[in-house]
């Protein structure tokens, strides 16, 4: 995943170039993979499931600990979002490929 990071807020028509920059540089299906990593990491510290984790989250009813995890809850809820933006992507693409092929 694209980072940016300042020393101090930039001018505004610099700041926008980058952001431009990195929007256009980005990678859904690099950024999914990232994500997961990172999933992967907090499942093997607290030894539960990312979708059950957010479920629990999500309900309030994990332990004090648990409940105060607010980066495994955003790292899951962008995964959750990448992966259906990849997903749909996919199914365009697969859509535009048959409707092209049939037209052939």
């Amino acid at each position: 995943m694209t980072t940016l990071t300042f020393n101090g807020l930039p001018p505004s028509g610099e700041f926008r170039k980058m952001l431009h920059q990195a929007l256009a540089t980005a990678n859904p299906v690099d950024d999914l993979l990232e994500l997961s990593h990172r999933l992967f990491e907090y499942e093997q510290k607290h030894q539960m499931p990312s979708a059950d984790f957010y479920q629990q989250y999500q309900a309030g009813t994990l332990d004090d600990d648990l409940q105060h995890c607010v980066d495994w809850a955003a790292v899951y809820d962008l995964f959750v979002k990448t992966k259906r933006i990849v997903e749909a992507t996919l199914m365009r693409a697969a859509i535009q490929t048959e409707v092209g092929e049939a037209m052939v």
